[in-house]
């Protein structure tokens, strides 16, 4: 039987995206999706006549049976979408990032985890070998105890948060036929805040997936190009056990230069470097071992269909008889992500403070 998938939210990177991993996988058909705009909402419904199409996501869960709940909405409506779709036993995909506020994370985990239902967030760079590799060394502590953790990721987004979507879309070369709004970014009430909301989320997120710490003693500091709307964040943390850990995001970097994108890992008894750009890993231990990971065949180095068919795969396990555990798994990776809503939203908040 089919895994039955909705949507809420048809703009522009669910079309990108979420709805081509969808049509793609074998065990799946997008059965409804929801937006308010109605051009939005035709723009996947309009060639599909089996994917029936509502304004809300309410309407929608209250009509269709369905498995797999995808969340593509603008981050402000992220936690009241995937509350919905938990309280309707439906597994829910939630667009980076994952929500605003730690307290709404944590409390959709915990409703996650006790119904039973996966929950996950779409963090693409963490489907890819070297993730997995990255993972494993930690887990196993290979390197030894970890010391310090030194991340920089660059990417161009920059005239995202002055709502400058055409100059955007036109240096990335990205087609035109469904753009962002201007407000989903430039908008500190849809979008939450700028760089650190869209792309510091990413390495954070990658940080906490991997070491599986939790973060303490959070300072940071921004650069804005309007009030609440910032372009880089620079930020310092003390991750549980001992070790510290440095951030630096900028949107700034122009395409044509190659953006660095990496985490370093730094333990007792040995040292990784995780290139997220390019998918690979190199590590060395005090013992003479070394490795390097590069992508798996045919694994692009941003993996983006890969969360969404993760979890339909999830699902269709545990439909066709076997153990939820990788649902389960899959909650517990999005309890890691809370904690990087956790390292952004204080971020906002020493900035408030300071401001």
């Amino acid at each position: 039987m089919m895994i039955r998938v909705g949507l809420t939210g048809c703009g522009w990177w669910a079309a990108h995206a979420h709805v081509p991993a969808i049509e793609a996988h074998p065990d799946a058909a997008l059965v409804a999706a929801s937006d308010p705009d109605p051009a939005r909402l035709a723009s996947v419904t309009a060639g599909a006549p089996d994917t029936r199409g509502f304004s809300t996501v309410e309407e929608m869960l209250a009509v269709c049976d369905l498995d797999v709940l995808v969340v593509a909405s603008p981050a402000a409506f992220h936690a009241g979408a995937a509350r919905a779709g938990i309280l309707s036993e439906v597994s829910v995909l939630v667009e980076k990032p994952f929500t605003l506020q730690a307290a709404e994370a944590h409390e959709l985990v915990r409703l996650a985890a006790s119904r039973r239902v996966g929950l996950s967030v779409s963090l693409p760079y963490q489907y890819t070998a070297a993730a997995r590799a990255i993972r494993a060394l930690l887990t196993e502590g290979r390197l030894g105890d970890l010391v310090g953790v030194h991340a920089v990721f660059e990417s161009y987004t920059a005239p995202l948060y002055t709502g400058d979507v055409d100059e955007y879309l036109r240096r990335v070369n990205r087609p035109h036929t469904v753009a962002p709004l201007p407000e989903t970014y430039a908008d500190v009430a849809v979008s939450g805040g700028g760089h650190g909301q869209s792309q510091t989320s990413h390495v954070v997120s990658a940080i906490m997936d991997a070491t599986g710490a939790r973060p303490e003693r959070i300072t940071g500091e921004s650069v804005f190009v309007s009030p609440g709307m910032d372009t880089a964040n620079a930020i310092s943390l003390q991750l549980s056990g001992t070790a510290v850990a440095t951030v630096f995001s900028s949107g700034g970097a122009l395409p044509g230069l190659a953006a660095q994108q990496s985490v370093s890992y730094l333990g007792t008894a040995g040292s990784a470097r995780h290139d997220l750009a390019r998918a690979t890993l190199d590590w060395a231990t005090a013992d003479g071992a070394s490795g390097h990971v590069e992508p798996g065949e045919g694994e692009s180095a941003y993996p983006n269909g890969a969360p969404v068919s993760t979890l339909i795969d999830a699902v269709a396990q545990v439909r066709a008889g076997h153990s939820d555990e990788p649902l389960m798994t899959l909650t517990a990776g999005a309890e890691r992500a809370a904690r990087a809503v956790e390292v952004i939203e204080s971020l906002y908040d020493d900035d408030a403070r300071r401001g």
